[in-house]
């Protein structure tokens, strides 16, 4: 980059200058980054690092250094390098799969920092208006529980949003996953759906009137 910048002609004597600035926020932004994510993992030894490396490396099939400094880049707030940060000492101690560290990653990487403190509400069924529900349900934070006609859907922690808070955010909290979503009272119900669906086959169905086979249509 800083070669790049060397060789751009000046337009209007500002360009290059300019460039040169970008960088230096760029690479002083980066180390602010890193560092508050090494400050996160100063609990760790030589050792538990050097095997997480190797773990990360065998899993993303890339280089480890490169794979961990592109993680840090991609999250846009300093909080989130705590958060990264808690993921990574969790994976280190086992309590979370190398594979379920790179999907928090990616949580954690699409929502904004001010929703995360949202989650905690979604311990119970809940809906917010605001818009944050929305939002981290599309990330996969959250998980539909209760489909209601007349008022809102329910939402509650998916088993990753639940690991977000747990293990990235140090929030201790307690879930039971049901087997999938209920359906509230005033919403149309499974039985009554197979109750229609068997009404419309017999309503299709041809009757015999005399020697005349007759359709409904009247055909």
């Amino acid at each position: 980059m800083k070669a790049l910048v060397n060789v751009i002609p000046f337009v209007g004597g500002v360009v290059a200058e300019e460039l040169q600035q970008f960088y230096d926020y760029k690479d002083d932004e980066f180390f602010r980054k890193f560092t508050r994510f090494l400050i996160g993992m100063t609990d760790t030894t030589v050792e538990e690092r050097l095997r997480f490396a190797d773990d990360i490396q065998k899993k993303a099939e890339d280089y480890s250094g490169i794979v961990i400094l592109g993680m840090v880049d991609k999250l846009d707030n300093i909080n989130k390098q705590t958060v990264f940060a808690n993921l990574s000492v969790a994976r280190i101690n086992g309590r979370i799969s190398i594979e379920d560290f790179f999907r928090l990653h990616y949580l954690l990487e699409r929502i904004p920092y001010v929703d995360l403190k949202e989650l905690p509400q979604y311990e119970k069924p809940f809906y917010d208006n605001s818009g944050d529900t929305e939002l981290l349900y599309a990330t996969g934070a959250l998980e539909m529980v209760t489909i209601d006609s007349n008022n809102t859907n329910k939402y509650i922690l998916s088993k990753l949003g639940e690991m977000l808070l747990k293990w990235g955010l140090n929030v201790e909290i307690s879930i039971e996953h049901g087997k999938g979503t209920s359906v509230e009272q005033g919403a149309i119900s499974k039985m009554e759906i197979e109750e229609i669906v068997s009404r419309r086959i017999d309503y299709n169905k041809p009757k015999v009137i005399g020697d005349t086979l007759v359709f409904q249509d009247g055909s």
